[in-house]
């Protein structure tokens, strides 16, 4: 038995005979889901990098500001998120905020406030409330010190169906935080502080 299963290995490993179209017929699928979710792959990776890149770029831009900003110049900066990545106007928004830390500014017990904070197409401001669920995108810096925080979000939609890449919708969130270059700290101009009243949701449209 052991020698005639060894013969039908040995014949089977040294057979050249075979079909072409029934080679093709089931590599084909295999072949379609590799160039798929190899596109699928690389596509994601580089929206990812388009909004790191707008994002590190309004942070840069808000950084070098010496005078205080307003709604007008922040809706700009969402024209130059939009322009850099193009994301859909309908499920995207940036928010601008100026951070301090008033308290144990190098540990975990650190205190910190909003001086003012700001969202762009439908994104509502944040609030004091807040800050604890944001110490791991919040770096640490020295008291009486400010940080301009720069968070964006937008809704990404894989060129191929979930089915074929097991790779589905999403939305890409980003947060940079940057020191004012030129100036103690970032003001803003217009009436209010532009910080939401604590009833309201800081995660952009459509939240409740």
């Amino acid at each position: 038995m052991y020698k005639s299963i060894s013969r039908l290995l040995r014949r089977f490993r040294s057979e050249t005979q075979g079909s072409m179209s029934v080679e093709a017929v089931l590599f084909l699928p295999l072949l379609l889901w590799a160039i798929t979710a190899t596109y699928t792959f690389f596509d994601v990776y580089k929206v990812q990098n388009n909004t790191y890149r707008a994002n590190y770029t309004i942070s840069d831009m808000l950084s070098r500001e010496t005078d205080a900003i307003n709604s007008a110049y922040t809706d700009g900066l969402y024209s130059v998120f939009q322009y850099m990545t193009e994301a859909d106007p309908n499920n995207s928004w940036i928010r601008v905020s100026v951070i301090n830390c008033v308290q144990d500014c190098g540990g975990d017990d650190r205190v910190l406030q909003f001086d003012w904070s700001q969202g762009v197409n439908g994104a509502l401001g944040r609030i004091d409330e807040d800050l604890p669920t944001m110490n791991d995108i919040i770096p640490l810096f020295s008291l009486g010190d400010r940080l301009i925080l720069v968070e964006t979000s937008s809704d990404y939609e894989p060129p191929f169906k979930s089915s074929l890449t097991n790779f589905s919708a999403r939305t890409i969130k980003t947060n940079v935080a940057t020191r004012p270059r030129f100036a103690p700290q970032l003001l803003w101009e217009g009436p209010g502080s532009g910080v939401a009243d604590a009833e309201d949701s800081p995660e952009g449209p459509g939240t409740s």
